[in-house]
């Protein structure tokens, strides 16, 4: 965890510092820098640490600064994975509020200033939650409107207690020293889920903002979506969070895959009846599978898409394959490489 000065309540002022971080996002970079010049309320200095970028984002970073429109610092480590670069741009910053958001989203006007008023209107304010949300109108392709279509209408109307993800959160600065900083020692992903639960272990008071202001811009292809579980149950893993999920999930994965080969062995031995106890079992949670997934092929008719059904269950078995993967994968990594994550997580 890189060093920082101490901050301190008694030193806190009203302004704000917007970080984030890249890597190889030339387009994203630019939607950023529009979305944050439209902003009702604008920054008081941009922080944005690169990981690598070899696609033109470090030199769009570069002549953004040369602008001069906003104060503007840019960082490079490459390399560095998500954590790590949050870090390092908190740490850089000069203001006591840090607005944290991801590549990759949408912003209304409105975000900045909705997202930090609760500091103006209550003072003692140390944490704010921001909403966010998947408009159908961004889902541009068959996949993307059947993750839409399976998961529901994809948005989080942010309360105090729910889980405050980097792409729409605000705090004090001293509070991320507080907690530690975000845990650079998972591999990619789930550091702000670790961040989060830091806070809530932390009882800072906590607002929220219900409005959705920021909206999460999703993938396009199958294999981006089964990339995407894999990471995050990676991380998920690496910090052994989410175990009874994974437990339950895998359990009904490896039942349904090791019950049909358990079945074709009995059959070898003649042991048929033995043989279809095992292949009705399998059948019913099969069969419970598909009768879930009904309202979720409704939704993808409406939306146009053909092939309903298989895309569906492709869709649903592949991202779970892919995703306990990587959480089994993350679990093992966990035990050597993320015991400090770990430790902080779950000390006492």
């Amino acid at each position: 965890m890189i060093g920082i000065k101490t901050w301190s309540k008694q030193t806190m002022n009203q302004s704000i510092s917007l970080v984030s971080t890249v890597l190889n996002d030339l387009e994203g970079l630019q939607s950023f820098f529009c979305a944050m010049a439209a902003q009702t309320k604008l920054s008081d200095e941009i922080v944005i640490v690169d990981g690598g970028s070899t696609d033109g984002s470090w030199e769009f970073l570069q002549s953004q600064i040369a602008l001069k429109q906003c104060a503007i610092v840019v960082l490079q480590e490459k390399g560095c994975n998500v954590a790590r670069g949050r870090n390092l741009a908190i740490a850089q910053a000069s203001h006591d509020i840090i607005v944290s958001t991801d590549m990759g989203c949408a912003w209304e006007p409105a975000w900045l200033r909705s997202l930090t008023q609760p500091f103006c209107d209550q003072p003692e304010t140390e944490v704010v939650i921001g909403s966010w949300g998947v408009r159908p109108v961004d889902l541009k392709t068959p996949w993307a409107k059947t993750e839409w279509a399976l998961k529901g209408p994809m948005q989080l109307n942010a309360t105090p207690d729910s889980l405050g993800i980097s792409r729409s959160i605000a705090y004090k600065k001293y509070v991320w020293e507080a907690v530690g900083g975000y845990p650079e020692d998972l591999t990619l992903a789930a550091d702000d889920v670790v961040f989060d639960a830091l806070l809530k272990k932390g009882k800072f008071k906590t607002v929220a903002v219900s409005t959705v202001l920021c909206y999460w811009m999703r993938h396009e292809t199958l294999s981006q979506y089964c990339r995407e579980e894999r990471r995050n149950f990676m991380g998920a893993g690496e910090a052994a969070i989410w175990r009874k999920h994974f437990v339950l999930v895998a359990g009904r994965l490896g039942w349904e895959v090791i019950g049909v080969v358990l079945a074709l062995v009995l059959l070898a031995f003649h042991a048929n009846v033995n043989a279809a106890v095992v292949l009705i079992l399998v059948a019913l949670s099969v069969g419970h599978r598909f009768w879930r997934l009904r309202p979720a092929v409704q939704r993808l008719r409406q939306m146009g898409v053909d092939q309903s059904w298989w895309r569906l269950v492709e869709f649903e078995y592949l991202t779970k394959l892919y995703g306990m993967w990587g959480y089994a994968k993350g679990y093992l990594r966990g035990v050597q490489h993320c015991r400090d994550c770990r430790q902080r997580l779950w000390a006492n």
